[in-house]
């Protein structure tokens, strides 16, 4: 866990929360390392102030450092050691600190290594620029991870390319397994047609799961003996399927000459039947599925049922204050969520919140989220620190690419007195008395995004007689019309909740929804959308 952060360090991340997101998206846009390393040297260079870093990479297969950035010919210095975890780690070059040699291991087993050197004049480098490294290095880490997730996709997609030309061969094989309806006659099939496409003398196929067999399949018919397992002319493929191994073994490839090694167009051969074989398994498996899409529909229908039911069917009544929400989902099952909860001190916690995409995963991620508030609402924990868990929660729940915007407030019903704090949120509006609108978007990043104790801010307003309040989630502002346009390019939602701010709370609810209908017009919704409007009255 990183030390408690001095506030002149909160200010300044503060302020430069922006600046690290637009970071994060250049650097995951990177087509190789050394792309990142480039985009990474300018985020050192605009955040530490530092001079021209050198930048390097040490892959589990190398003995020495690459440099990726920097000058030509600039080694790393032997000085700087890994560390014995997978941790950041950071040691002086000099006597007067101001140069600095650190060292990041990434997920992939290699290491990130970069050494700074402060700009002329300048002072050593803090404990603040040391915190802000520390993150920047965190950004470049998950960064890295989909970058290495491309490069090998693209890896794979070119070896399979390379394979289809040499598998015209296994085209009638493909056809003929399936047609078959029985499993074991497949697998005897497959296990056949391997041998007489390799020249094997022998073949098996076992099936087991957790280690055990569960089936076995031998060419010819008959055991196969010790002596052919133990031979060293030998190939092997195999797959998993619905926590299955298939495992195809062929033994001693025959020629004229005699028992010869198999090749690699033996391999490839083998490799592709296997693939046929597993394709042939998740088709049967798919047409299972098939026939009971009516059941999965109505699963689907149950799920969606659940969800609503996590969503309040109806507000509490709060004396001197007028209130009403929404929800719209997009599709059968949603990813936004809000709710208004009494709490036993007579404060109300408001909270909206939005998940990153759709569907069924998005409401499972909804679930977890109010399952978390529910459970530490009552805690005696401070606005921040709520939000603290809640990101630590997030994060072990949900996958890289699910994260929560979220906007939480705590109201006191008697003096009107609200402290809130955006998650990554839309800014929440409040008209005030004179009709100007206020935002309040003071706060941090979206929960779930980054593993540590972020340092979240709040902002703290009192909501006077006639005032209003407004939360909703990027589907109101993002609604789009036929012509792709954004609904809040074209009608500002600050400016309509000043127009309306006559109406009740459900008046104004039904004046917006109808509105972003009438602008919509045939275009499809494409985001869940939600709103809590307050009034006090």
């Amino acid at each position: 866990m990183l030390p408690p952060l001095p506030q002149d360090f909160v200010e300044r991340l503060a302020g430069q929360i922006s600046q690290f997101e637009e970071g994060f998206e250049t650097l995951s846009k990177a087509s190789t390392l050394k792309d990142m390393a480039r985009v990474f040297a300018g985020l050192l260079r605009s955040n530490l102030q530092t001079a021209e870093p050198g930048i390097f990479h040490l892959s589990i297969e190398q003995k020495r450092w690459e440099r990726f950035y920097g000058e030509d010919g600039q080694p790393f210095p032997e000085t700087v050691t890994l560390p014995a975890t997978n941790n950041f780690s950071l040691q002086h070059l000099d006597n007067t600190h101001t140069r600095i040699g650190v060292v990041q291991p990434l997920t992939d087993g290699s290491t990130l290594g970069v050494v700074l050197a402060r700009k002329t004049p300048g002072g050593p480098f803090t404990e603040i620029d040391k915190l802000s490294l520390q993150l920047l290095l965190q950004l470049y880490a998950n960064a890295h991870r989909p970058l290495l997730q491309r490069r090998n996709e693209k890896e794979l997609v070119f070896s399979l390319n390379h394979r289809v030309l040499q598998l015209n061969s296994l085209i009638d094989t493909g056809i003929e397994v399936s047609k078959l309806k029985r499993e074991g006659s497949l697998h005897q099939l497959a296990l056949e047609r391997a041998a007489s496409l390799t020249n094997a003398s022998r073949g098996l196929l076992v099936v087991s799961s957790k280690g055990q067999e569960i089936e076995r399949y031998a060419f010819p018919g008959g055991k196969i003996s010790v002596d052919h397992i133990n031979t060293v002319h030998r190939i092997q493929s195999s797959f998993e399927f619905f926590n299955n191994t298939y495992t195809f073994e062929l033994f001693e490839k025959e020629s004229r000459a005699g028992t010869v090694p198999f090749d690699e167009t033996d391999h490839i051969l083998l490799n592709a039947l296997a693939r046929q074989v597993h394709a042939s398994l998740e088709n049967r498996y798919l047409l299972r599925q098939a026939l009971e899409k009516q059941k999965i529909d109505q699963d689907i229908a149950v799920a969606a049922s659940i969800q609503q039911r996590i969503l309040p069917e109806s507000l509490p009544n709060i004396e001197g204050y007028d209130l009403f929400g929404i929800n719209i989902p997009s599709k059968s099952v949603g990813g936004d969520y809000y709710d208004c909860i009494p709490l036993s001190d007579g404060r109300i916690a408001l909270v909206i919140a939005d998940v990153s995409g759709k569907g069924v995963p998005a409401a499972l991620l909804v679930s977890s989220f109010h399952a978390y508030l529910g459970a530490y609402l009552e805690g005696a924990v401070s606005l921040v620190q709520l939000t603290q868990r809640l990101n630590d929660a997030i994060y072990r729940a949900s996958t890289d690419d699910r994260f929560i915007t979220a906007f939480l407030a705590l109201l006191d019903p008697k003096t009107g007195k609200l402290e809130s704090v955006s998650a990554g949120h839309n800014p929440v509006y409040l008209v005030k008395s004179n009709g100007k609108v206020q935002e309040l978007s003071a706060g941090g990043v979206a929960l779930g995004m980054l593993d540590m104790e972020f340092p979240y801010q709040t902002d703290e307003v009192v909501i006077e007689r006639g005032e209003r309040l407004l939360l909703y989630t990027d589907g109101v502002t993002e609604a789009i019309n036929e012509q792709e346009e954004l609904y809040d390019n074209i009608v500002p939602v600050k400016e309509f909740i000043i127009k309306k701010r006559q109406q009740s709370a459900q008046e104004f609810i039904d004046a917006l929804i109808s509105d972003i209908k009438r602008f919509s017009g045939a275009a499809p919704q494409v985001d869940d959308i939600t709103a809590l409007y307050l009034i006090r009255c």
